[in-house]
């Protein structure tokens, strides 16, 4: 699930407790040329119980799929589209 106001999508999420997976790409770390533009959030009941900045999605693809099974090929091809244009070369 995709929140554009957020810049993040959601894995394994249950909404009723705000619980599971973020992807959020900083989209103001990467115009002031920041390394690690993709985050990985683990939410538990409306808290951030951790987080991992990554540098590139497929950094970030490969700590989701440590914590569930993710093709990586096919949602970095489904991510493309979600980046803005000018961000798609931090992908």
């Amino acid at each position: 699930m995709f929140d554009k106001t957020e810049n993040t999508i959601r894995y394994k999420w249950d909404p009723k407790t705000y619980t599971g997976f973020k992807l959020r790409f900083d989209a103001d770390g990467a115009a002031k040329g920041g390394h690690c533009c993709f985050h990985v959030e683990d939410w538990t009941c409306r808290t951030v119980t951790n987080e991992w900045p990554c540098e590139d999605l497929n950094e970030a693809l490969e700590v989701l799929n440590h914590f569930f099974t993710v093709d990586i090929n096919n949602e970095r091809e489904r991510l493309s589209a979600w980046l803005p244009a000018e961000y798609r070369a931090a992908a």
